[in-house]
């Protein structure tokens, strides 16, 4: 009666196996061949780097040099203090001119409301008998020149005048009536200092 069993069966020992020659010299071909693709490789993206680092380096010295160059030029500009005053003159008189602009068109829009209004209370307050031929307004003060039928027409028209808006609080500062050398009755009122010698005053 058997009381054990063998199951490592001789199929299952090893064996001995021994390389040949031409074996060897395949896988040391094999193996040369891998280790030269594998070095030649490396030393082409060692070459390709090399040269990538060359060109960074002489893009470096370039800039240098260029940057170089130009703080030189920075360096020899100098400040002319000839064009500094010329500038501060030109600055200082731009910003006069600018405000004299600024006050002119104030002066211009003032002296149009004032000539608007001075026309509206003239035509709501016509006289009958009286009409005017010539109207000076510089500023607030008036010169007004005209004709009229009877002498009493004038100071009834004044005193008409001056309730309106425009020449309320205003006094009529020089008046004066005379005949031309066609028995005409001619009359010149200022309202302020404008001379009434002259009668060729322009018309606005």
């Amino acid at each position: 009666m058997k009381n054990t069993v063998n199951f490592y069966r001789p199929e299952f020992h090893p064996t001995l196996r021994l390389l040949t020659l031409p074996s060897v010299i395949v896988s040391w071909l094999f193996a040369a061949l891998i280790c030269s693709l594998l070095y030649f490789y490396v030393a082409f993206k060692q070459q390709q780097l090399e040269s990538e680092i060359s060109n960074l380096e002489q893009n470096k010295q370039q800039q240098i040099i260029l940057v170089k160059e130009l703080q030189d030029v920075i360096d020899d500009q100098k400040v002319d203090p000839t064009l500094l005053k010329q500038v501060d003159k030109n600055q200082k008189l731009m910003r006069l001119k600018k405000r004299l602009l600024s006050k002119l068109s104030g002066h211009e829009e003032l002296k149009s409301n004032s000539f608007s209004k001075l026309m509206i209370d003239l035509a709501n307050h016509h006289q009958s008998g009286l009409w005017l031929t010539h109207i000076n307004l510089n500023g607030r003060s008036v010169v007004m020149e005209g004709a009229a039928t009877d002498s009493a027409v004038v100071p009834k028209w004044l005193s008409s005048l001056g309730q309106t808006d425009y020449f309320r609080g205003q006094e009529f500062s020089d008046t004066r009536l005379y005949r031309d050398s066609e028995q005409q009755l001619n009359f010149i009122i200022s309202t302020g200092k404008e001379s009434t010698n002259k009668k060729g005053l322009d018309n606005e």
